[in-house]
This record gives C-alpha cells, structure tokens and sequence, in this order.
C-alpha cells in the first residue's frame, strides 16, 4: 500500500515548548519551518546509480533532466506521454527519486545546489508535483560546486550528491530532507598521489544493501612513474564509501578504499599497437557484484590521428562488496569493425551510459553511445563479462538518428544521448537525448525504437537559439545530417565512420585533461570557456598554445585530419578537383569532399575547397558550408558558423568551489568549503604577484584577437630548419609571434630535461610533435620569435588541470611553485591561499581591468 504524505501544520510560539502528538509533530520555533520526517517503507529491489534520467520503484514515471532548459519532465510509461514539466535550477544535470514516489531531488550544476521535487500525487492520472518550499531556500539546498550526479540509496533513506567543483559529497537525509554534512574527498585516501588534485566527483552507485557507495574520479591523472602524452602514463580511479544509512553522523560516511584502473590494449593489435588510459568517467552501474564504466578512454602517444586517439571503453570492477579489484575493460570500437547485415559501418563515439536488462546471471547490456547516437547491445555472461552480441568484430546497435527511418528521423531523431534506464521487466528502455531534446523509448524485444517523447520544445526558427542548437549538434556529434541533394555524402561528414566528436576532447567544452601529441607538439586540450569573453562575446582570444589558429572555423582542420580520415593522399586516393584555386592551394586538391564542413567557395556543394588553412590567404568564416536543417523549421542554418557560436555563447564556466560561508548561506553544510580568509589573501597575492599583467580582462587572459582576419602576412612566422642534416628537427607550422609570452616553460617538468620545477614530479610530456619533430615553443632559427606559448585563460581554471602545455603540472599549488612563471618566491601557505582564490574564479568574480 502506497505510504501517503503526512498534514503539515505549523506552531508559531514566543518561547521555547515541546509538544508531543501521536501521529504528526511540526514545530515552528522562532518563525524557522522544520519540515515533517517521511516514513519510507518502498525499496529498490538492486542496486541504485546516478543519472539524468530516472525511473520509478514501480516503473510508472520516468523523470528526465534537460540540461541547459533549467526544467525536468515526467512521462508517464503506460502513454508514453509527458504529464508534467517543472521549472527546477539552472542546467540540471542528474535526478534521483525515492522509492516511495514522494520525492524527486534535482541537481543543478550551474546553481551549485539540490532542487527537491515534492510528488503530491502519484497516480498517473492525477500526478501532480511541486517545488518543495519548505526545504532550505525555496526548495533548494545548497551542496557544493558543480553538483553534476546524485542518486538515492536502494532503502531510499539517503540522498547522494557529487559535487564536481568542490571535490566533496553531501549526504541528504531524505527522510527530513536536510543535509546532514560533506564528505571531502580532496582531503581522503580517494585523492591518490597528490591530495592537492582535483579529485572531480562524478558517477554514483550505492550497493542494494545500502552499506557501500562508489565514486568515480571523473578525469585519470598520471599514475606512480607515469608522464604527459603517453597512452600508459595515467590510471582512472573509483573510490569507495562504506556507508550506514541509519545514521545522522557524517562521519558513519567514509572513504574506505581506492580501485586503480590502469590503461589497456586497445585491441587493434596487429594492425595498430596502442594502449588508452580510462577518462571521463561519468557513470558507474552495479550489477551482480560488478560495476560497470563506460567512458572516453584516451590513447595520446604519437601518431595523432582519428582510430588511435579516443575509444569507447567499458571498464569492469569485480568482487564489488569485497575486495574490489580491475577487472580489465572493453573496447566497444572493436565491435563496430563489422556491421550487422544491412546497416552502416558506425563505430560507438563517446561511451556515456550503460543499463542492463536483468540484475543477475546471462543477460543483455544496453551501453549508450552519446557522440554517435546509438544504443550498442552487449551479451552479459553469468560471470559479468561483456561480450558482443555477433562475433570479435561484430555487435548490434540501435540507431537513434536515422534519417531514413520514420521512427527516428525529423522530430523522432535522437540526438546525443546521454543517459539510459530499462524497465524490471527488461523489455523496455527510455533514453534521454540533450541535444534533440526528446526520449527515445526502445523496445528491446525487438530492438528497435517505438516512440519518441519531446521534453522541450526545439528554438523557435530563424533564431539566434536555433544557430546555437545547431552548432551543439555539430560539437556533440560524429556523424551529422546535412542539407542535400548532393553527389558526394550529406551524412557522418563530422568524422571517419563516427569515431569521435569535438566533445570527445572537451568535455561541456571544457577539456578532457588529456596532453595530446599534436601537430604542433604536446597540448592539453584547451578549456573553450576562455575562448571568448562572457561579459563581452565579441572580445576573443588567439587559439591554441602556440597562436596558431585565429578562429573558431579554423578547427574544420581538425574535423578533417583528426576525427576525420585525413587528405585524399593518406586515404590512399587521388587528388580531386576542388572549387576557386588561391595563391596557395590549386586543383586539383588534397581535400575530401565527402568529409568535413566546407564545400567549394563557388558553391560547388560537390567539391572540397581547394584551401583551408587557419591564416592564409582566406578567412575561413561565412564561407560555402554544409547546412543543417532541424524539425519543425523552414531556414537552413551554416553548420561551420553554427559551430563557432555554440562557442561563443553556449559554453558555460564552472563554478569556482564555494566558501564554507556560502555553503553555509545556502543551508548547507560548511564542510569541503575554502575558507574566506585564505581567499581573500589569496587575492591580495594575486596583485601583489602582479598575475593581471598576463591574467586579466573578462577572459582573464590578455590574449585578444585584435585584427580581421585573416591575419596579414608580416604576421605570421614559421621555424626554419637551419640545418636538415643534424637536430633538432623544428615544427614548420605557421603562427603569430606576438601573442607568445616566454616563462621558460619548454620542457617543463620533463624527465631528464633539465627545468624541473623544484620539489615537483617530473610528469611533463616530452616536446615532440605528433610526427616526432621538435615542437612549437622556442625559436629554433634565432630570429627572435617563437619562444613561449599563447596565454591561457584563468576563467574557471581549477576545472581543467593539469596545467601547462605540456601537463607539467596537475595541481596549482605546483603551478605557483613555479618561481619563473610567478615571479616571485612563494612558501608553501602563500602557495595554498593564492591557489584557493585561483579555485573559487568563475564567471561572477570580478575580473582584473
């Protein structure tokens, strides 16, 4: 029998009193509301874990988040049907109900708190639900920074919350929804190696017996012995809580051990030798005394091209509520070397999610692939091992975003999924896609979707939203559905048969910490935050370390020859004929015509341009592009365009870590916050370091883009190899010179280098390119140009470590140990405070002029 809600009452009394009442006792004491305890009687019958997208204990409701919208839907699952939308906070990014349907709790990233949903009624014909204004600030709690993942444990006593950009997790008691404290993982044995790492707290799972939760690290750090830019120099990490549900002590919630995931073979082997490290580890799903994390593993060694950089990993860990321990990890890419029967060739960008259709012995897996908009099945053997569903190369996928198929074409599409529940029965999947912004409900008896279920409306058409959607598409997306009639391809032109996304690499198009092996030498992929200023969008930086790239437009380089297959020439075909010859570039050409965003400048939709090149002779903005159309609308939008305003307007800073007095301020709890002083004095060290030389304006960087591209020729500079017959071997890349700052830091941190940073590790990767010539960053040709790097950007910085071009460092206070870099001579407790004001930037602090 279903538990109802108690009457709430309230007492308003000058003094203290105490009154006993049998059935329901609500107090009010000095005008501060105490919200009535709920009796929870209903328990999910396995384990629970973190997602966007939620189902109900009795399967009558899916709940599902729409990032970015500020609002949740609920359908009802006997219609398929949306029966209630809510305003929650801004960018909510996970959902947990209670078992009892009494409850929903909402996590929103960009408020930094918990929004609590209270469920009048549940019947699916009558539902009805509110903001639950009796809890903390009009129905919010504040829980820490960046609050991305939260679940409930199976007894539905306790709520969850990782807190992202805080490093700690809050513990709700969902009885009297009321925090009961945070668990500061920076400062426990979860932070192996360095305690002063970002530990990034993301996917949850908490065991059916309620005793034990488990966390990922979100990003892999370098492991003991390990360096920058190599495919065996980190390890993942989930650290485990053991846990006591009964209990109001925040210190019966601790961290208890730590599972190291090393990386592995790719499985490419013979044709290509690699091992990735897993990375971005979203979600952990338990099931049968194995969890289960899919994610992006990363491969940065040399050679720098599309089917050896990112792979669509599922990591195992078994004896789950023992002793824990790596239970290896499957490559999904393997299986899409050879397609079903029938369909395309697709490999499974972006593993995000992962749901099964029973709790225990044989039986099936559902893994979600977010960059190629596919459902990958998967065979589960009674051991816990994954296996494809056909052969060694060979699994079934269900294609969410098949413009020839009714069902998932036009409004049907399902674009980027990113978080998946089966129902008890195992028959049905409902899966919640951001970009499409719908439910694709899948009918796994079959294996084929059955209806879609729009949870927002799409931007209203000719709008400046519908551009920006559009190039969310383009950023999230390896495949891409584009406007025709055409000869050549109007599909998967975003990179080589799916493999990978712009998102692959920038995560919220933040970073994904990887050091890659570019083309210019070692990078970390920049956070795309800093790229423009958010309190004046016009105001944009020069890109990459070594300024050489000038616009957003500029990375269809990328989108061609590194997701994509390369040049004709390394295809192994032959030059084409390309549209309107320049002074640099002539036809035929080298460019693939079905791959990329750009066509023929004469508007030859079937010919690649004859040049694209980040600096001359063209400006590669509002040139002929593909465009891509969305349901529902009559314009045709520039996807290439489209791309750079998702950019400029769409990605969002994170949060800097809060104050234990703002986490107090929002009914929180003060544990896992900076203390004020230590950022105040943080700040004062900032000036008095005169770190706004380099690190100021609204991009807190003083790299700007002052000229119209592109850039005259009297600009731009290349290293010239004095001498071919002897070292060293100079990148010959084009870029600007001015917009370099030399802080010595060629090198740095780079084992056996000589510019170590003293009393840090030597992590840094070693200064070679991705063709093993010497890279960007010193002037090889003593012409007095090219030594130091394009400023990065401070704005949000304490979300993309490591730091330096090169990862030479993967915390600030290693950073500020950098006395070439700072200046000046900073003490270890100088180091902390002025790391701590460098962790709370974000786009509210005021910048330096």
């Amino acid at each position: 029998m279903q538990h109802l809600p108690r009457r709430r009452r309230g007492w308003i009394i000058g003094a203290t009193l105490c009154y006993a009442v049998i059935s329901l006792v609500f107090v009010l004491i000095r005008g501060v509301t105490t919200v009535a305890q709920e009796t929870t009687n209903s328990v999910y019958q396995k384990p629970t874990y973190s997602s966007p997208i939620a189902l109900s204990a009795d399967n009558t409701l899916v709940w599902s988040v729409i990032p970015g919208r500020n609002r949740v839907s609920v359908i009802r699952t006997d219609t398929n049907q949306v029966i209630q939308r809510l305003d929650v906070g801004k960018d909510p990014q996970g959902i947990a109900l209670d078992p009892n349907n009494k409850f929903a709790y909402v996590t929103n990233a960009a408020d930094s708190n918990v929004t609590v949903i209270k469920i009048d009624n549940a019947n699916v014909n009558q539902f009805s639900a509110q903001i639950d204004k009796r809890v903390g600030r009009d129905g919010n709690l504040t829980t820490g920074a960046e609050p991305f993942d939260i679940v409930s444990s199976p007894n539905g006593k306790r709520i969850f919350v990782a807190n992202s950009g805080q490093d700690t997790i809050t513990v709700i008691n969902a009885e009297k929804r009321e925090i009961i404290g945070n668990i500061d993982l920076r400062n426990s044995l979860c932070n192996v190696g360095d305690r002063d790492r970002h530990f990034q707290p993301r996917g949850l799972a908490v065991t059916e017996d309620n005793s034990r939760l488990y966390v990922t690290r979100f990003f892999s750090f370098t492991q003991e012995g390990g360096v920058q830019g190599n495919d065996l120099g980190r390890e993942g990490v989930v650290c485990r809580l053991n846990i006591n549900t009964q209990s109001n002590k925040i210190s019966d919630y601790a961290p208890a051990a730590t599972i190291k995931l090393a990386a592995r073979e790719t499985g490419f082997a013979p044709d290509i030798q690699a091992s990735a490290f897993p990375n971005q580890m979203q979600s952990i799903v338990l099931r049968d005394g194995h969890a289960y994390l899919p994610n992006i593993a990363a491969s940065p060694s040399r050679p720098l091209r599309f089917n050896l950089d990112t792979h669509a990993f599922v990591n195992r860990i078994d004896n789950i509520g023992g002793n824990e321990n790596d239970g290896g990890a499957l490559n999904l890419h393997l299986g899409a070397r050879v397609p079903e029967a029938g369909k395309k060739k697709l490999f499974f960008a972006n593993a995000w999610a992962i749901a099964f259709t029973n709790q225990s012995g044989a039986g099936a897996a559902y893994a979600v692939s977010a960059g190629s908009d596919l459902l990958v099945k998967l065979n589960v053997s009674a051991d816990g091992v994954l296996n494809f569903t056909d052969s060694a190369q060979t699994t079934r996928y269900i294609d969410l975003n098949d413009p020839a198929n009714p069902a998932t074409s036009g409004k049907n599409a399902g674009k980027n999924p990113i978080g998946i529940v089966i129902n008890d029965a195992g028959t049905t999947a409902y899966v919640t896609n951001f970009v499409s912004r719908n439910v694709s409900i899948v009918d796994l008896t079959n294996d084929s979707v059955k209806k879609v279920v729009s949870i927002n409306p799409l931007p209203k058409p000719g709008s400046q939203a519908e551009v920006v959607l559009v190039g969310a598409e383009m950023f999230f997306s390896s495949r891409g559905n584009f406007v025709g009639p055409a000869a050549v391809s109007t599909q998967e032109r975003l990179s080589s048969d799916g493999w990978q996304t712009c998102a692959s690499c920038h995560f919220n198009g933040i970073t994904d910490s990887v050091i890659w092996q570019f083309n210019a030498g070692p990078r970390k992929s920049i956070p795309l935050n800093g790229t423009f200023n958010p309190r004046d969008r016009n105001d944009q930086r020069i890109l990459n370390y070594s300024a050489v790239m000038d616009e957003v437009q500029d990375f269809e380089t990328n989108i061609r020859n590194i997701s994509g297959p390369n040049g004709l020439n390394v295809q192994g075909k032959p030059p084409a004929e390309c549209s309107e010859p320049t002074a640099v570039a002539v036809s035929p050409g080298n460019f693939d015509p079905n791959h990329g965003l750009l066509f023929g400048d004469n508007g030859n939709i079937n010919q690649a341009p004859c040049e694209i090149n980040p600096f001359r002779t063209l400006a590669n903005a509002d040139r002929q592009q593909h465009k891509v159309q969305l349901p529902g609308s009559n314009v045709q939008v520039n996807s290439l365009d489209a791309l750079k305003e998702w950019v400029r307007f769409a990605v969002r800073t994170p949060n800097g870590a809060l104050t234990s007095q703002e986490l107090a301020a929002g009914q929180g709890k003060p544990e896992g916050g900076l203390k004020p002083g230590d950022v105040s004095a943080g700040k004062k060290l900032f000036f008095a370091a005169n770190c706004q030389s380099c690190h100021s304006g609204g991009k807190w960087t003083k790299s700007r883009k002052d000229f119209v591209s592109p850039p005259s020729a009297d600009e731009i500079s290349t290293e010239k190899d004095l001498d071919p017959t002897t070292a060293p071997k100079p990148n010959a890349a084009q870029y600007l010179p001015r917009f370099l700052v030399d802080i010595k830091s060629f090198n740095l941190n780079v084992p056996g280098a000589g510019n170590a940073i003293p009393g840090q590790l030597q992590i840094g990767a070693v200064e070679k390119d991705t063709n093993n010539n010497d890279a960007l960053g010193l002037d090889y040709d003593g012409d007095g140009k090219g030594a130091g790097y394009n400023i990065p950007a401070l704005l949000g910085i304490h979300a993309a470590p490591p730091y330096y071009h090169n990862g030479a460092c993967e915390t600030l206070e290693c950073v500020l140990a950098d006395v070439n870099h700072t200046k000046v001579a900073l003490g270890p407790d100088q180091r902390a405070k002025l790391a701590d004001y460098l962790k709370s930037i974000d786009r509210a602090t005021k910048p330096p002029d």
